[in-house]
């Protein structure tokens, strides 16, 4: 998003590569699915290009696809279900799970993977 723009462009180039290190996980490789939330530390009216922004948390043990939030059981939708999920979002989250799915299977080359059953 255009918005994000310069946030987007530092982590990616810049930022990225230093996050396990600052964790003190030099020698592991950043998790396959995760997600950061950025806190905005620049005063109000900073132009976008300067601004300075803060991780607020790293979360790679539950994430979610925010696509499928509509099969999210909850106290006022405690029947929700696959089903719930609109079809174009279902075939947006489908890419999101298959892309992760080929990334991961290409993380356990050379284990032979003949014997895992597709599920499609």
């Amino acid at each position: 998003e255009e918005k994000f723009k310069n946030l987007t462009t530092n982590f990616l180039q810049k930022d990225l590569a230093l996050i396990m290190p600052a964790l003190g996980l030099a020698a592991e490789t950043v998790p396959l699915w995760w997600t950061t939330d950025f806190i905005l530390a620049s005063p109000e009216g900073t132009p976008a290009e300067e601004e300075k922004w803060i991780v607020g948390e790293f979360n790679c043990s539950c994430v979610g696809i925010s696509k499928c939030l509509a099969a999210y059981c909850k106290d006022d939708t405690p029947e929700a279900c696959y089903t719930d999920i609109f079809p174009d979002d279902l075939a947006e989250a489908e890419v999101y799970g298959t892309l992760m799915g080929r990334k991961a299977l290409g993380f356990l080359s050379p284990v032979n993977v003949s014997t895992i059953t597709q599920v499609a």
